[in-house]
């Protein structure tokens, strides 16, 4: 089965990989996309449909469609790593639905935003982290790094290791996920964001840099998220190119 998407992950938690996963998909459906979400696990939150929770900021900016349980079918109360927060409450993962959560968007979308939770290397189960869902999926993937001090290395690491890993890397993302600070804050942190964001420019070559400011629905500069979806022909499945979830 053959569908456009993006895998959207952080270089590791509370990084803005929501709010730039939502601004994404707003784009998307601005632009007259038919958009699926998912989020395969969540932890740290009551219900997929909870007030303000990342499964319903997903569901809300694509239109609502489906249900929040559909974006996010595998939901943990303790805020810690999906497979822990699952034996807290004597439950397991279901590593399988993990993957097939996201085959009934394929057909009813033109394109899927899947978020990881955490990191890449972040464990979604017992026996998968986040980039073997990614390469799974066979989805490009955007990286998100908070703007702060450190990013040109953390965001670094992270594509190369996905790269290692032999997935696409398609776009990073730097997320301001904290307002302007007083005084001279605003300009050191402006400075901070653009440096990071000629030395990313500069250091990766035919991925895309880009950053959300805080509180924004718009990348600076801005990018065509159809265009990088289409990155690796539109096929779902592995490096190899095998239909995982047809």
């Amino acid at each position: 089965m053959s569908c456009r998407g993006l895998f959207i992950t952080g270089t590791d938690t509370d990084v803005g990989k929501t709010a730039a996963a939502v601004a994404i998909v707003r784009w998307l459906v601005a632009a007259g996309r038919r958009v699926g979400v998912a989020k395969p696990a969540a932890s740290g939150i009551a219900s997929a449909d909870a007030p303000g929770s990342d499964p319903i900021r997903l569901w809300e900016a694509a239109g609502r469609p489906r249900t929040p349980r559909d974006v996010c079918p595998q939901v943990f109360q303790p805020a810690i790593a999906p497979p822990l927060a699952a034996a807290a409450q004597g439950r397991a993962v279901n590593e399988a639905l993990l993957r097939d959560c996201v085959a009934p968007w394929l057909a009813s979308s033109d394109i899927v935003i899947v978020e990881g939770a955490g990191g890449l290397f972040s464990p979604l189960g017992e026996h998968t982290l986040g980039v073997d869902l990614a390469r799974d999926l066979g989805f490009p993937i955007v990286v998100v790094d908070a703007a702060r001090l450190g990013g040109i290395g953390r965001t670094l690491a992270t594509v190369r290791a996905a790269q290692a890993e032999r997935l696409t890397v398609a776009a990073c993302i730097l997320s301001e996920v904290l307002p302007p600070t007083e005084g001279d804050g605003p300009a050191a942190d402006a400075a901070i964001t653009t440096t990071t964001l000629t030395e990313l420019s500069r250091r990766l070559p035919g991925v895309r840099v880009t950053r959300l400011p805080h509180g924004a629905d718009t990348f600076a500069p801005p990018i065509d998220w159809w265009d990088v979806a289409r990155s690796t022909g539109g096929g779902v499945g592995g490096a190899d190119g095998g239909d995982r979830l047809a």
